[in-house]
């Protein structure tokens, strides 16, 4: 490997790491680049149809066919997307100043090159490539080439822009060209044929050879490079009548005003979008306060459940209490003033059946009268007990009701 070629490399992979499959990028270029060595890699800013301008690969140079056995070479520029290989690539013929786009089903007027393979990419993206997608290219344009040159009397009458620079090569490194008229008339033929010119006249471009290298013969040499053949189509238009300018005036004019409403409409487009941006914002301010309530309820929610099941789980463990547990209370006052109530209401029942017993004669008066006195008294101490301790708790409402003594 030379040393060009070992830079080339270098600086292809350096420059294809912005792209999602840099692996993949670089070796479909690569391959380009060995297979064809007129191609050559540069980056430079692709404008979209919409608008978006996007930095981009791009693959430039000249693709050489062979037509009726002549050998011609197209000026080309294929731009990888950001999305290769899922995107297909973005295909043009660059025509140079004395060239024409012959407009046909799979080459649009701008250049845009929309063949099978193209069409075809993305149903079966994982089997194609940069490589394979010149190749059919070189088939297609073997078969009808894609440009032809552009007529004398045209040729003569159009200077070339101030801008465009003098240099020995044809300049590749701008996006393809706005579209160029295409071939109007019918008595052209649909295959092009090489022709020797004879010498243009002083000031006007010089006729295209018919092969890449050889000279006209009684032509004076040209002043800049014509080193881009195309199949040359001009002599049917010798017969044809000239161009029409006002014709070409009032397209010309028809297509300015479309593109003032066009762009009219873009503006409204733009200011809507920049009138609705403030409202987005605020929405969009007033969701994330709603979602930050959201979450700090979720949170509260969160730590209430989790007490809960946490106290579920310790009942669970306890267990179901026992039944004299139920009737304890929270204090030692409380557990002795329900004794003392239990124990005055059993004095009260023992009393009432010593009663009935004495009037059944089952107990003698003596002892009646000996057991009610020391249950009487211990009855009373009892509530006077009752009494205290509910004085003490100062209770409210009506006291403690105990029944009253014998």
């Amino acid at each position: 490997m030379s040393k060009g070629d070992s830079l080339t490399q270098r600086w292809l992979r350096q420059n294809v790491q912005t792209y999602p499959n840099p692996d993949l990028v670089y070796g479909h270029a690569d391959a380009v680049l060995l297979r064809h060595p007129t191609i050559r890699p540069k980056t430079d800013v692709y404008t979209y149809d919409d608008g978006r301008t996007q930095l981009l690969l791009c693959l430039h140079g000249l693709l050489p066919i062979s037509f009726r056995g002549a050998s011609y070479n197209i000026p080309i520029a294929v731009w990888v997307p950001r999305e290769y290989p899922r995107t297909p690539p973005l295909a043009y013929v660059v025509p140079t100043s004395d060239m024409l786009i012959r407009a046909a089903p799979d080459m649009d007027i701008s250049g845009r090159c929309l063949i099978d393979y193209v069409r075809n990419w993305e149903r079966k993206y994982e089997g194609c490539s940069l490589v394979a997608l010149l190749d059919a290219m070189h088939d297609a344009f073997s078969r009808q080439p894609p440009v032809y040159a552009k007529p004398k009397d045209v040729t003569a009458q159009q200077q070339p822009p101030p801008s465009r620079p003098s240099s020995s090569a044809p300049d590749y490194t701008a996006r393809p060209p706005p579209p160029l008229p295409v071939e109007r008339h019918s008595s052209v033929p649909s295959t092009a044929h090489r022709t020797t010119s004879p010498a243009p006249p002083p000031g006007g471009p010089p006729p295209l050879p018919a092969k890449p290298g050889s000279a006209a013969p009684g032509a004076s040499p040209p002043s800049r490079s014509t080193s881009v053949p195309v199949p040359h189509a001009h002599a049917s238009f010798h017969a044809g009548p000239p161009v029409n300018l006002s014709t070409l005036a009032g397209e010309l004019a028809s297509l300015s005003q479309a593109m003032a409403l066009d762009a009219e409409r873009l503006r409204a487009n733009q200011a809507d979008l920049l009138a609705g941006a403030p409202a987005l914002r605020d929405e969009m301010a007033r969701l994330e306060a709603v979602r930050d309530v959201c979450r700090g309820v979720a949170a509260r929610l969160e730590s209430v459940v989790g007490a809960g099941e946490r106290n579920v789980a310790e009942l669970r463990r306890k267990g179901d209490p026992e039944v004299d547990e139920l009737v304890c209370s929270t204090t030692i006052v409380h557990n002795q003033l329900i004794n003392l109530v239990a124990e005055d209401n059993a004095i009260e029942d023992t009393i009432y059946h010593l009663h009935r017993a004495l009037n059944a004669g089952r107990v003698d008066l003596e002892r009646f009268l000996r057991t009610t006195r020391v249950l009487a008294e211990e009855q009373f101490m009892k509530r006077a007990l009752i009494e205290k301790i509910q004085t003490g708790m100062q209770l409210g409402g009506t006291p403690w009701a105990v029944p009253s003594g014998h």
